[in-house]
């Protein structure tokens, strides 16, 4: 009698193919997700609404903690309501999220530039609202922001002015005139050691668009 062989059918990988499209899709859906998310949040730091520009930011981190682009933008919304010190912590942990940022060299010296110059800024504001020493070293850790920004964007001349400044505001003593009156007579300074009578000079904040 001839044996008859069962015939041993594959099994169809449906399950596999299903299962990592499925995967494909949620990371798909993350990354845009994220993207639609922070243009949502740039819209409203745009339009001035930096309370609800920082909520979109703050939601943002929940899933990406340590983005330096997210961590940017929130300190740059802290910022302008006056929540300095809160928005130089986002911006020195964004710094510390740009170590691990794998992007190409320009991007991530882009980047940089722009993070420093904006904590740069945050310290610089915060060391003219103190008299003390507590003031001079927040000109200190602004100097080395600056510094940081023109070393990754030497083409960068607001960077490089207010580096300047900050070195002569360091060699100089605290100024007992209001801002409104260095302000004033700042356009017409001479004397370029007058530290006192200088402004920083503020670039047009905008909010870093994403680049995970």
């Amino acid at each position: 009698m001839v044996e008859v062989k069962k015939v041993a059918f594959r099994k169809r990988p449906y399950l596999v193919i299903a299962f990592g499209s499925i995967i494909v899709l949620a990371v798909i859906f993350l990354i845009w997700g994220n993207t639609w998310r922070m243009s949502v949040a740039n819209r409203y730091y745009h339009q001035a609404d930096y309370d609800r520009a920082q909520e979109r930011y703050e939601n943002i981190l929940v899933d990406m903690p340590s983005s330096p682009y997210v961590l940017n933008n929130l300190g740059l919304s802290l910022l302008k309501k006056d929540r300095s010190d809160k928005a130089i912590a986002n911006l020195k942990e964004a710094t510390t999220g740009l170590e691990r940022l794998t992007v190409g060299k320009s991007r991530k010296n882009k980047l940089q530039n722009e993070v420093r110059y904006n904590l740069g800024n945050a310290l610089y504001g915060l060391a003219e609202k103190s008299q003390d020493q507590q003031g001079q070293a927040g000109y200190q850790a602004a100097l080395d922001n600056f510094k940081q920004a023109v070393e990754a964007d030497p083409k960068d001349l607001d960077a490089k002015y207010n580096y300047e400044l900050t070195l002569l505001r360091l060699k100089q003593p605290p100024s007992e005139k209001p801002p409104e009156q260095q302000q004033n007579e700042a356009e017409n300074i001479v004397n370029m050691n007058d530290a006192q009578y200088f402004i920083p000079r503020i670039s047009d904040e905008a909010p870093v668009d994403k680049d995970w």
